[in-house]
């Protein structure tokens, strides 16, 4: 689906046109190779990049031909099956920018529910750089959420064991996070190419968006990081409670089955068809069971003075 938007400084409103124009906003979401073919064809777009822009598995890069910058960046997308990101591409020409997505993207309807009254479609590199705001927008507000999710669980591990539920959610979170991170270490690189000016000639504003752009980018990579880092260690911390735990009821197990056999032994000896002590005494049976009473009462003072139990 193709929609075009137009706005330039004079208007007061962002608005939809049904052939685009020189400033115009194409914006195109689940194309078929017909479609791409098209946009070859009206536009001079290259249809190989312009195919790798709706390729889910598309890393993040930047393309220049033919005097058109193609901008590959991926958004956070955790709702999917496949992949915890999608891609999103931005096009830049001497007249147009477009933006193609292999579905809907979230950053851009962001964009025009909340901020349709700040864009400017002839000023294409800011929109660019709105766009790519609310990109890093997504990552951080999912970043913040993970955040809570962790600590709320680090303090759950210093009070009670934590579940095999959660644990295969650390497990799920972790791998959001590896993604997010394959994606912010080349977008980050993108954002560098795109300070140098050799793709897109910039304004003093323009820079100083992009360079905040940058550090947040830098923030989220180095946030994503920490919050790994938090996770495996509440992951080892877990495996390490549980294994202690374990070894702690092979333990009492094990003095357990000890204290049983003294009473075995001794049942078995006297369960013997052979002549044995206090044999016909009237109070065998006491002597015997004070006999047993006493040696397991000995092993469990020792056992308890060596801390084994």
């Amino acid at each position: 689906m193709q929609t075009i938007y137009f706005r330039s400084i004079r208007q007061t409103t962002l608005e939809r046109i049904e052939k685009a124009k020189r400033g115009a906003w194409l914006h195109v979401t689940a194309p078929s190779n017909h479609d791409l073919i098209r946009l070859d064809e009206e536009y001079g777009f290259d249809p190989d990049l312009l195919s790798d822009g709706v390729d889910l598995y598309e890393s993040p890069r930047i393309e220049h031909e033919d005097g058109i910058t193609y901008i590959f960046v991926r958004y956070c997308s955790v709702d999917n099956e496949e992949t915890s990101t999608e891609p999103l591409l931005l096009v830049v020409t001497k007249e147009h920018l477009l933006t193609v997505a292999r579905k809907s993207p979230r950053p851009v309807e962001l964009l025009l529910e909340t901020k349709a009254d700040e864009l400017i479609t002839t000023q294409k590199i800011k929109l660019i750089l709105q766009i790519l705001a609310q990109v890093n927008s997504g990552y951080r507000i999912h970043l913040n959420k993970v955040t809570k999710q962790v600590f709320a669980s680090r303090k759950k591990l210093q009070v009670t064991s934590v579940s095999n539920e959660e644990v295969l959610k650390f497990i799920d979170i972790e791998e959001d996070l590896n993604e997010f991170l394959a994606a912010l270490q080349p977008y980050g690189i993108v954002l560098q190419a795109l300070i140098s000016g050799r793709y897109l000639a910039m304004h003093d504003e323009d820079e100083d968006l992009i360079e905040d752009l940058v550090l947040s980018t830098n923030e989220l990579i180095e946030l994503t990081k920490s919050r790994l880092k938090t996770i495996h260690n509440i992951r080892e911390a877990y495996t390490t409670i549980a294994a202690n735990n374990l070894n702690l009821i092979f333990k009492r197990l094990t003095s357990i089955a000890i204290f049983m056999s003294v009473p075995t032994i001794v049942g078995g000896i006297y369960g013997m068809n052979v002549a044995l002590p206090f044999d016909g005494h009237p109070a065998a049976f006491w002597i015997v069971l004070g006999i047993i009473i006493t040696t397991m009462s000995v092993f469990v003072w020792i056992f308890n003075r060596r801390k084994w139990l």
